[in-house]
């Protein structure tokens, strides 16, 4: 899947629909992430969700994920997000899901 990295803002998020699953893309002050849309915490969905740093939070209730690598940074759930590589070719995103 490719995007333009002109359709992810700073510090915001963009949905792809891609082959069947939607896959949230995330622009933070480290870089750009792709994990699955839903929350692992009651299965909705992250898109508007606050990017800061390093984590976004879900905002439905407030749970928060680390960006680098899925992990629960909340006691509302154990669950880690699903990640996928992302690369940067250009002006354009990569994600490999």
């Amino acid at each position: 899947m490719r995007i333009s990295l002109a359709q992810l803002p700073a510090n915001g998020t963009h949905i792809v629909d891609y082959d069947g699953r939607r896959v949230l893309l995330c622009r933070s002050p480290k870089g750009i992430h792709a994990m699955a849309e839903m929350c692992p915490h009651q299965k909705l969905s992250l898109d508007g969700g606050r990017v800061r740093g390093d984590f976004i939070m879900c905002p439905h209730h407030g749970a928060r994920f680390n960006l680098e690598d899925g992990r629960s940074l909340s006691p509302l759930t154990t669950n880690s997000l699903t990640l996928y590589p992302v690369r940067i070719d250009g002006d354009m995103i990569e994600v490999d899901c």
